[in-house]
């Protein structure tokens, strides 16, 4: 903890160089990190209990959020999934198409966007978000409130599904731990990478 502390805002050229860049090359960035979360969604793991896997893709949206700010993260993340639902075959498992954004993933796709958005927005407009105990609040809730209540709202109506407690054992318990491990990357990440200080999203 103290570490991570120690290295608060070492690395915030990177937050300005991503501010400063033209719009053409922001732009860029966007789709290089969408690039980046389709890479991400193909390390999963498969558990029997759920039709839902464990992926790599929530570190790097919650990361975007944190990088690209809100409007950017979120351009970045909606390039991931629009993309992805017109073919590019980069969801997890190499798959894409309409078909698969309609299946169990779908909403937690739909999720992503607004989460990546969401973390954009507190880390560049609420100063204690840019500490250690702020942003692990922001990813938690960015996490398990909207990434999850999306998905698991997607979950039940296409499963017909509709008791919470089911719906947990289904699309959220088995992922805690995954998901508690990648916040708390990204959260070292945001903490070496953040200013005191970020202009506005």
């Amino acid at each position: 903890m103290q570490g991570v502390l120690g290295l608060r805002g070492y690395g915030s050229g990177t937050i300005q160089w991503c501010e400063d860049l033209p719009l053409k090359q922001k732009l860029a960035l966007a789709i290089g990190f969408a690039l980046i979360i389709g890479i991400a969604a193909q390390v999963r793991i498969l558990v029997p209990w759920s039709p839902v896997p464990i992926t790599g893709q929530t570190f790097a949206v919650l990361l975007a959020g944190v990088l690209l700010g809100r409007n950017w993260g979120a351009f970045s993340v909606g390039f991931y999934g629009g993309a992805g639902a017109l073919g590019l075959p980069w969801f997890q498992g190499l798959a894409g198409g309409l078909a698969y954004v309609a299946g169990p993933t779908g909403g937690y796709i739909l999720g992503f966007v607004i989460a990546a958005a969401f973390v954009g927005y507190a880390v560049r407009s609420i100063p204690l978000a840019r500490t250690l105990p702020g942003i692990l609040a922001v990813l938690l809730f960015a996490n398990f409130v909207i990434i999850h209540g999306i998905g698991l709202l997607h979950l039940s109506n296409l499963t017909g599904i509709t008791a919470l407690s089911e719906l947990l054992w289904l699309g959220t318990i088995p992922f805690i731990l995954g998901d508690l491990t990648k916040i708390a990357l990204v959260a070292t990440a945001a903490v070496v990478l953040l200013p005191r200080e970020l202009p506005k999203p």
